[in-house]
């Protein structure tokens, strides 16, 4: 094993907003915020229905990926875009990540939703693949998730805002 390894691709230097209102189940009069196993604050849904997913979070991009040989392996998340710079699936893969993360803890959004807002930002970033990209994640979001769980290993809860 190397010695120079991450656990995470991407770590997010910014907070990343971006609004879900269209997508909600419920309303959100006082909006509610999501924190991870070490009460860390990972996610927001303002009232407004803006998520925001918080400096400092962590993920893989599109999964699955693994290292090889100190090459990464799996789903790409294509060129950079001219736009951001950052690969044209990064934006996307980030907010599903962390809607993903946090769906059991009464996420006001259902996973259809959720893979929706997944090809909205894939669609908004001009990525090539996106109906491909979405198929697989309404085909296999579900076994994903799980994994998700297990790599993550978290626990979590849903706290006022």
């Amino acid at each position: 094993m190397p010695s120079l390894t991450v656990k995470w691709v991407y770590i997010l230097d910014a907070d990343f907003v971006f609004n879900i209102k269209p997508y909600l189940t419920e309303p959100l009069n006082d909006g509610c915020a999501f924190v991870d196993k070490k009460g860390v604050r990972r996610l927001e849904i303002r009232p407004n229905g803006d998520a925001v997913v918080l400096k400092g979070y962590a993920w893989d991009g599109c999964t699955p990926k693994f290292t090889l040989f100190d090459i990464i392996v799996g789903i790409p998340d294509g060129v950079p875009s001219h736009r951001t710079t950052k690969p044209k699936a990064y934006y996307a893969s980030l907010l599903h990540d962390a809607l993903y993360q946090f769906m059991d803890l009464d996420m006001p959004l259902s996973r259809k939703s959720a893979d929706d807002i997944f090809l909205t930002i894939l669609r908004r970033d001009n990525f090539g693949p996106r109906s491909l990209y979405y198929t697989v994640v309404r085909l296999l979001g579900g076994i994903s998730h799980q994994f998700t769980r297990w790599k993550r290993s978290y626990a979590g809860k849903r706290v006022p805002l």
